[in-house]
């Protein structure tokens, strides 16, 4: 699978910033969770093209900011914005020391982690005593619409995303945290199915899609049945849902 996540997201790169409105939004709420002030050393997981980094670079001070992501091509997009110290590595082994980053984020990145009940609290052994974190996570209800089309017409597939509970209880579970948790929802709108499936491309989130039958009839059935039932006055909807983790390492 992560191959396939570095294929897709590889191939995305350069579209990434203009297609990603929600990612932008979900980093700038993301970002919003972190307390105004200064911090050594900044970690950024999955950092993508740096959206995050642009959003708390309005709100907070610091030495050094890593970001780290699985995909290369999205780092030197990043390079074309940030001045971030760029890590190509994976955000499930990461290879760091224990106890050497003030503040510690991630945004619409770790709902890809393929073993999230180990590797998410692993995440923490780099931060330091006293260091924040916020994270945001795209959760169950993501592209419902998506979904819901998909399994009436056969055409497409859909990430299958956790739920709020279960990141939950991941976080609840990690040791000498003080954590609080929030979420929501991000509609947005296209103005046709095709220019939603077109940007839901430019994303590379179609990593997750399995064996696609892209015949024409049943295309053309996925069309019909998208306007039929999620067409409003804005134009076709697409739900993200948004889970978020913010707090302290005691």
């Amino acid at each position: 699978m992560k191959n396939r996540i570095r294929q897709c997201f590889g191939k995305a790169a350069a579209s990434y910033s203009d297609a990603a409105s929600v990612q932008r939004e979900v980093a700038a709420r993301c970002a919003a969770f972190c307390p105004a002030g200064d911090y050594g050393r900044v970690l950024d997981i999955g950092s993508g093209v740096g959206f995050l980094h642009g959003e708390l670079e309005k709100r907070i001070g610091f030495g050094e900011y890593v970001s780290l992501d699985l995909v290369r091509p999205m780092l030197l997009e990043q390079r074309k914005v940030s001045n971030a110290f760029l890590l190509a590595a994976d955000g499930e082994s990461l290879p760091l020391r224990d106890n050497t980053f003030d503040l510690l984020v991630s945004s619409s990145a770790m709902q890809w982690f393929a073993d999230p009940e180990r590797s998410i609290p692993d995440c923490f052994r780099v931060l330091k005593p006293g260091g924040r974190f916020a994270f945001a996570i795209f959760s169950r209800g993501t592209l419902g619409e998506l979904a819901d089309v998909s399994e009436r017409t056969g055409f497409g597939s859909v990430k299958n995303l956790k739920d709020d509970s279960f990141y939950r209880e991941i976080f609840s579970s990690v040791e000498d945290l003080e954590v609080e948790f929030s979420g929501g929802t991000h509609e947005i709108y296209f103005p046709s199915v095709k220019e939603f499936l077109r940007m839901h491309k430019m994303t590379g989130a179609v990593a997750s899609s399995g064996n696609i039958s892209w015949g024409k009839d049943k295309y053309r059935r996925f069309v019909e049945e998208y306007e039929r039932l999620y067409r409003g006055e804005a134009g076709i909807k697409a739900t993200y849902r948004v889970f978020l983790a913010y707090g302290e390492k005691l």
